[in-house]
């Protein structure tokens, strides 16, 4: 088989995760879905045993993070089937464990790219938005003299009502209240501009970031409990 097709299959059989390995967490009345590393890591090996990452900086002699706004991330890239893509972790920088969160942030996202457990991701994640407000799509103008580019809007331009929308559906379905994140990044809610989403981004990927970590733990601690269990039968 060849790569391309080995890769295609990867996409059908694993984009939608066995709903045995899917957890729930409930938030805000919603229920955000994910799958573990551990069963991310199961699912790499099933499709190929010699899959590796590597990270693709390092600071002395250990994968290198760069920490900015509270927020920890590492870029690497994952080998699969002989193709190899890249993904990056993030996590809230004061994680005692930092070093472990973001390896396993990274492996979900990395596996993403394959196109493994692709279904638990929204088509288009509020924190990739265009922040532009024009009605009009930055295309590059190809004319005979020089390209010319739509300027930005003004930082001082309201977010249109899309965009707001797209946020606050952003932080319903990952189980966060819009006001919260708004009061953390220090912003008016109800006057809301270009200037203030960068803000919010960065308020948002931590609380992100901070319900995954929870999740990781008690992926570990159940994972301690049943080996306990087994110990003691």
């Amino acid at each position: 088989m060849e790569q391309s097709e080995a890769l295609q299959e990867v996409l059908s059989k694993y984009a939608v995760p066995d709903p045995k390995i899917v957890g729930k967490l409930p938030r805000g009345g919603m229920q955000m879905s994910y799958v573990g590393h551990a069963d991310i890591t199961r699912i790499l090996i099933e499709i190929d045993p010699l899959w590796r990452w590597v990270p693709t900086g390092w600071a002395d002699g250990r994968p290198a993070i760069h920490i900015e706004n509270g927020m920890a991330t590492m870029w690497g890239e994952l080998t699969l089937l002989g193709h190899a893509r890249l993904g990056v972790g993030s996590v809230p920088a004061s994680k005692p464990d930092l070093d472990k969160e973001l390896v396993s942030d990274f492996l979900r996202n990395a596996a993403m790219r394959f196109g493994i457990c692709l279904s638990l991701w929204t088509k288009q994640e509020w924190d990739d938005l265009d922040t532009n407000t024009s009605s009009q799509s930055q295309e590059r103008t190809v004319s005979q003299k020089k390209p010319s580019v739509l300027a930005p809007a003004p930082v001082n331009t309201p977010l249109s009502q899309k965009q707001i929308d797209d946020f606050n559906k952003a932080c319903i379905k990952a189980g966060i209240t819009p006001s919260l994140v708004a009061a953390k990044a220090e912003v008016d809610l109800d006057n809301l501009t270009l200037a203030d989403i960068d803000k919010l981004r960065v308020v948002f990927k931590l609380f992100q970031a901070d319900m995954l970590s929870k999740l990781e733990a008690d992926d570990i601690a159940d994972a301690a409990w049943q080996e306990q269990a087994r110990e003691s039968v």
